[in-house]
């Protein structure tokens, strides 16, 4: 496709690529002559390749007829299957040489020993077979065959030169007449048809060599062309593309039929729509001005139809609605037989020059009414460069007044501002100029537009300049918000990666600190080493105190759920707040009484509560109002929970849910979306963190958010979490235990850290307990089933390989209900038990640990079981 009249982009047609290649050496004229490196460094590859098609059907070859010298040769068995087992151990080196840099770089040598080692093996077969019952005349079938192979199979599987053919073949042959010389058959009659036939095969191969490599260098030239053509192709493509997209105008290509197929980014600023929006819209109706469409539709006629178009004005439609004035012009665009395909819409923006000039055709009086109102600095300057009018508010923030410098020259009236004369000189040239510049805490706009005097010079210069200081505040404060939200982000991944840290950290710790203990239990009170493995120890509490603040840092350890009462937490937070709620506004209260308890961090709970009274005193923005408190029970359910914002684990089933309604101004729909992201505020002085906050706890406890407002008609946001039941503790029937001494107690050891299993069965033999062990949670489980009686308690880690933690425990109990269970984590208790402590856990071991808290752990967990 070519724009007719104009040449291509890089000043010469596209270079046509015919797919059929020609015959001959080159496929086309036009294509460049490939290097001889290239060709040569793909022939490398497929020579590798080839060679080690060649060693593998060789050595398959060889292995496979051995299974007839069974029949052939029985008393020759042994050493054929020797010479054939070695040939094949040897062709196996030389495909693991393949893949060696060797093998990259000198595939074709390689290629020639494999030849002459299948040729030597063949000779060796049939040294072997010579005592057989045949003879060596009844040898020489399967040999010729193989000999014949080693000869042809080079020249058809392995992809080289007729040269290298040759070499092969003669060493081949060469073997075979070494050895027939070496064993006496020169002289035997079929020794020379032998060698004839031999010969021959080497003449084919060389031809077949020939053959195969014309075929192979016609391919590579064929591809070579092709792809040259797809770069050259691609190249063009990217050339049109940069022109178009970089260039300053408006450029639209349409279909015949009207349609926008391209819209470049100029296009996409001077009319608002971006590219994707643009495309395949018609022409006329979303872009052009009714009373323009006349205009560009017979212009794109007589370009389509291949008649003499001229430069027209248009009125064009911006996204927004706005109209903008273009100076336009269109080119046909034709394929390759010069059929039209299309039309190339060119534009220039000259709506603020139409506006300076339907400007300047006003009175004075009219232009200096208007502009002394308009908060703009404006400048009218002859052709002389002296000040003929001035006015607008802006001036004040110049330190001028109105009309103030008339008759000066306007370098030294704007010399100490915004305005370098530079720029001026340029203006006078005819060059509009526009620029941004400050003055003091001002920012303007600036634009200088010459004033034609009719006879191609320039009789003036309008100046003007608009303060966009508020908005270029707006953009600051929006850059300030993104960097804050990617300093977020940032230090959410710092916690992911703090969190897993810890966690590997921990298990470490437990060799540290256990081994540290268990050596110290060693030493007596007065030995050398005592102090430094008591510094050691401290040193691993130490490491323990800093893993647990990264679980804190990375959201995994904060969270100290209790049994909280919802109606108290209100009436706390009430008292909290009386002096934080305005003075008119009347809180109102209804908590339904007998509510059940939600597990929860009461101090997370509470100040959600506290930042929904706030938010909502703040709505009422000290008018009179009311803020109305209400708890109650709701059976949540799916659809329910659906449209409420909530986390993935949340679950349908009963809710507490605490209500803050209030009477105040209300928020619109696109507020109400924003108002729980981060650092979004109605406030002038707010920080935008209350309610995501609010968001923020109610995920972490597994509940739901609601909100419901309008404007003027106040909001409503509803909590809703899990309520919390409350079943009666069963106690495990006490058991007689053999274990219940601190001698001759049985402990499963259940981890699959080998160092954390190491050093805590060392730990529990210091203690006189019978150590079992298992590596995963499945293997914990039957390593307890087969030792079910003799077992007086169980440790097993929370995470796991093939079940975790809190399954064991669940399997185990199912198994023995009085069985007593520790778990140990690198989470504190509550994190890590859940809701094990009702099932009957009998304990909790905090990684690290040392010989003391593990004593400590199972002994408690024993008395609790006696």
């Amino acid at each position: 496709m070519r724009r007719e009249g104009v040449t291509a982009l890089a000043g010469e047609e596209p270079m046509a690529v015919d797919p059929t290649p020609a015959p001959g050496p080159e496929p086309g004229p036009q294509a460049a002559r490939p290097p001889l490196a290239a060709y040569d460094a793909e022939s490398l590859a497929r020579c590798r390749r080839g060679t080690a098609a060649y060693c593998l059907t060789a050595g398959i070859l060889l292995l496979t007829f051995g299974a007839l010298d069974r029949t052939r040769f029985p008393d020759a068995m042994g050493a054929l299957l020797l010479v054939r087992g070695a040939g094949a151990a040897a062709l196996g080196v030389l495909l693991a040489l393949l893949r060696t840099p060797l093998g990259a770089r000198r595939p074709r040598a390689l290629g020639v020993v494999a030849a002459a080692t299948l040729g030597a093996i063949e000779q060796l077969l049939a040294l072997a077979a010579e005592g057989g019952p045949q003879g060596s005349t009844g040898a020489g079938s399967p040999i010729n065959l193989g000999t014949t192979f080693a000869i042809l199979g080079a020249a058809v599987l392995i992809p080289w030169s007729p040269v290298w053919s040759a070499f092969a073949s003669l060493l081949v042959v060469g073997e075979y007449v070494g050895a027939a010389v070496l064993m006496g058959r020169a002289a035997e009659p079929f020794f020379g048809d032998q060698l004839m036939l031999f010969l021959s095969a080497g003449v084919v191969a060389v031809v077949i060599t020939a053959v195969l490599q014309r075929r192979r260098w016609r391919e590579f030239l064929q591809t070579w062309a092709l792809a040259a053509a797809h770069r050259e192709a691609r190249e063009r493509e990217k050339r049109y593309r940069s022109v178009v997209e970089t260039a300053g105008s408006v450029i639209i290509v349409l279909t015949p039929q009207g349609s926008v197929t391209e819209f470049n980014r100029e296009a996409e600023r001077v009319l608002g729509w971006p590219q994707a929006a643009a495309v395949g819209r018609d022409l006329l109706t979303s872009f052009v001005a009714e009373t323009s469409r006349a205009t560009v539709a017979a212009d794109v006629r007589k370009a389509l139809a291949g008649e003499a178009t001229h430069a027209f004005e248009a009125g064009m439609l911006a996204r927004d609605g706005s109209a903008r004035v273009m100076a336009c012009g269109t080119t046909r665009l034709v394929d390759a037989d010069g059929r039209p395909v299309g039309v190339v819409l060119c534009a220039q923006d000259v709506s603020e020059r139409k506006q300076v000039e339907e400007a300047l055709r006003e009175s004075e009086a009219r232009l200096r009414a208007v502009i002394d109102e308009a908060p703009v600095v404006l400048f009218a300057v002859d052709g002389t460069g002296t000040i003929t009018f001035s006015g607008g508010r802006g001036l004040a923030r110049l330190g001028l007044e109105p009309g103030e410098h008339g008759g000066q020259q306007i370098g030294d009236a704007l010399a100490r501002t915004f305005a370098p004369a530079k720029l001026f000189d340029r203006a006078f040239a005819g060059e509009p100029v526009a620029w941004t510049s400050s003055f003091g805490d001002a920012t303007f706009e600036c634009r200088l537009t010459p004033v034609a005097d009719g006879r191609g010079g320039v009789a003036g210069i309008i100046a003007l300049a608009i303060d966009v200081t508020e908005r270029k505040q707006a953009e600051d404060t929006r850059l300030a918000l993104e960097r804050r939200l990617l300093e977020a982000q940032k230090l959410e991944s710092l916690g992911v990666l703090a969190g897993g840290i810890a966690h590997d950290f921990n298990n470490l710790l437990v060799s540290v600190l256990g081994n540290a203990s268990l050596a110290l239990g060693e030493l007596t009170a007065h030995a050398p080493g005592r102090e430094a493995l008591r510094r050691i120890e401290q040193a691993a509490r130490r490491g323990s105190e800093l893993t647990r603040q990264m679980l804190a840092y990375a959201g995994e350890d904060t969270i100290a759920l209790d049994r909280v009462d919802v109606n108290a937490v209100v009436a706390e937070t009430s008292d909290l707040l009386s002096v934080s709620i305005g003075k008119k506004v009347v809180m109102a209260y209804d908590l339904a009484p007998g509510l059940p308890a939600i597990e929860a961090d009461p101090t997370q709970i509470r100040q959600a509560i506290m930042n929904l009274l706030i938010n909502a005193s703040e709505a009422i923005d000290g008018a009179e109002g009311t803020i109305t408190v209400r708890t109650e029970v709701v059976a949540l359910g799916p659809d329910a929970l659906h449209d409420t914002l909530h986390p993935p684990e949340a679950a349908p089933g009963p809710h507490v849910c605490v209500e803050v309604r209030d009477t105040g101004c209300g928020m619109d729909a696109a507020t109400a979306a924003k108002v729980f992201d981060p650092f979004f505020s109605t406030k002038f002085t707010g920080r935008g963190l209350g309610l995501a906050t609010v968001l923020g706890a109610v995920r972490g406890h597994r509940g739901a958010l609601a909100v419901t407002s309008a404007s003027g008609r106040g909001t409503i946001f509803r909590v809703y979490l899990p309520a919390a039941g409350a079943p009666a503790r069963v106690e495990p029937p006490a058991a007689a235990s053999a274990g219940q001494g601190r001698e001759g107690r049985t402990v499963l050891l259940v981890d699959d850290e080998e160092d954390v299993r190491a050093v805590t069965a060392h730990m529990l033999e210091r203690l006189g307990c019978s150590v079992l062990q298992a590596g995963d949670g499945r293997e914990g489980v039957d390593v307890f089933r087969a030792h079910a009686r003799v077992i007086d308690a169980v440790i097993v880690d929370l995470t796991l390989p093939r079940l975790s933690g809190d399954r064991v425990f669940r399997e185990i109990r199912t198994i023995r209900p009085d069985a007593r269970v520790i778990l140990m984590s690198g989470y504190n208790d509550a994190k890590a038990t859940g809701g094990l402590a009702e099932a009957g856990l009998a304990g909790f071991l905090r990684k690290p640990f040392s010989v003391g808290d593990l004593q400590k752990a199972l002994g408690d967990a024993v008395r609790a079981g006696d």
